[in-house]
């Protein structure tokens, strides 16, 4: 789409006088399909585990430019993913290293042959939960200005501040991980809705 277009687009009124808040979203099929492109930029950059915070901020990024329908290409798209991975990396190992150690206790637990080990089993399940939705939450803060430090205080803040968040990510979270335990290949498709919902839940209206 042409930049020509997409001001038309951004200056075409509403019926009741008002603009149009997300332009980019009144092609249904162009989003569902950037969507997906997402997905698989977001599995791409985030294949190394520690370069997924990156691979985050890179995509939600993207995604709103696209839905205020300012360019938005590939190459704004690295350089986003270049600028987070500076110190991004320190996140995504950090990040990493903590679901490792969640994952290993609750394949232990799940062997039933700790004491109280359906105990351990929940809390690690709550907690590997909340890691992602930290994880999900600070990446979508981060800004050039900003930086990780501050966007990771701001994610956790969102827990108090807004708990409202939880519950959509919870459920765009959860089908992101059935679909692709049905059917490995649907990761990158899920991971594109999910930086969409990431988006939403950010952008949405606060009444």
């Amino acid at each position: 789409m042409t930049p020509r277009n997409l001001r038309k687009r951004r200056e075409r009124p509403l019926p009741d006088g008002s603009q149009l808040k997300w332009p980019g979203a009144e092609g249904k099929f162009a989003l569902f399909a950037e969507v997906l492109w997402l997905g698989v930029l977001t599995a791409v950059g985030g294949l190394l585990l520690i370069t997924l915070p990156a691979a985050i901020v890179a995509s939600t990024r993207h995604l709103h430019r696209y839905l205020l329908a300012e360019r938005s290409t590939i190459g704004q798209w690295r350089s986003d993913f270049v600028a987070a991975l500076r110190t991004g990396w320190i996140v995504g190992l950090a990040t990493t290293v903590l679901a490792v150690v969640l994952i290993f206790n609750l394949l232990l637990s799940g062997m039933q042959i700790l004491p109280g080990w359906q105990v351990v089993f929940g809390v690690g399940i709550l907690a590997l939960t909340a890691l992602a939705i930290l994880l999900l939450q600070s990446a979508v803060r981060w800004t050039p200005h900003k930086g990780w430090r501050e966007a990771v205080r701001e994610g956790l803040a969102s827990f108090t501040s807004d708990p409202g968040a939880i519950v959509p990510l919870l459920i765009a979270l959860a089908l992101t991980v059935v679909v692709t335990w049905q059917l490995p290949p649907l990761l990158v498709p899920g991971l594109g809705c999910l930086m969409f919902a990431v988006l939403v839940v950010k952008e949405r209206e606060r009444r």
